[in-house]
């Protein structure tokens, strides 16, 4: 059983499909409907190994830029082929939205030097080991990327995602652009917020979980008040963040919930790849804060 079955107690059923459009055709037509709502915009399409790995990026003339990553809305088409229409709708209608902040924002055009700079977290664990290996090649405490505490065990560091390399981006670099910690974390933030259409949050019964595209997944917890209406939880949001891919929430007054959020954050922790933090993190205010029982 997977970890999202042992959460949500059961597994989603899947339509029987005959013959279902393969990735590059629905990829087409996802296109098609930008491009219908958007005539004048400039679309690229990048083909990825995976469905996950597939992305539309376009921009428009006054600045505006979206990223859609394909993997959860062509699975949704897999599973209910007759809503095809509605995943797209689904798509155009919260980029309208992104295109109506940006533009309530006054925002000038962005500079392309920046427009992929993303925010990822990592562990303090993760941190140190790095530091041991700058320190091995002779490298001292001086390390190619930046570090920001976050909360609990979980640090923020910051990559460019280009279509043919992703780098971290070094202290110098940021200097060298003049962004400076808060420059930085907003224009980040910023970007990862093109995103936002292509979040999946799947679930009920005060159970959900968060998936975008298996690299951005857990830094989708940093906008979460643009997508908090999306769960109906009792109490204060409560998230496991155990992976780059798994981000699972429940309400802090659902004891059931989350003594199971807390049994599958130490599995993910222990067994992914790309495993984060098996801590509990409670969402207020002012933002995360680890869960104290």
């Amino acid at each position: 059983m997977s970890l999202f079955s042992k959460l949500f107690g059961g597994k989603r059923e899947t339509a029987v499909l005959t013959h279902p459009m393969d990735l590059h055709a629905f990829t087409d037509r996802y296109a098609a409907a930008l491009r219908a709502a958007w005539p004048q915009a400039r679309l690229s399409i990048a083909h990825g190994a995976l469905a996950a790995d597939t992305r539309i990026e376009w921009s428009l003339d006054d600045g505006f830029q979206a990223t859609h990553f394909l993997g959860n809305s062509y699975q949704r088409y897999l599973d209910a082929p007759e809503l095809l229409e509605d995943v797209f709708a689904d798509q155009v209608a919260a980029a309208r939205e992104l295109q109506r902040r940006f533009a309530a924002d006054g925002a000038e055009p962005g500079d392309a030097d920046n427009a992929m700079i993303l925010p990822v977290l990592k562990t303090r664990g993760w941190h140190e080991v790095a530091l041991q290996q700058a320190r091995s090649i002779g490298n001292g405490n001086r390390i190619a990327f930046i570090v920001e505490p976050l909360v609990g065990d979980l640090v923020l560091t910051y990559v460019e995602d280009k279509p043919d390399s992703m780098n971290f981006l070094s202290p110098d670099e940021a200097q060298r652009r003049g962004l400076d910690a808060q420059t930085l974390r907003e224009r980040a933030l910023s970007n990862l917020s093109r995103f936002l259409p292509e979040l999946d949050v799947q679930g009920n019964g005060g159970r959900y979980a968060a998936r975008l595209d298996r690299n951005y997944d857990a830094s989708m917890v940093l906008l979460f008040e643009h997508w908090r209406e999306r769960v109906q939880v009792r109490g204060e949001p409560v998230f496991a963040i155990a992976a780059r891919d798994e981000v699972l929430v429940c309400g802090s007054e659902d004891r059931e919930s989350l003594d199971s959020l807390r049994d599958i954050a130490e599995e993910i922790s222990r067994t992914s790849a790309y495993n984060l933090s098996r801590t509990l993190y409670v969402f207020r205010e002012d933002g995360l804060h680890v869960l104290v029982d």
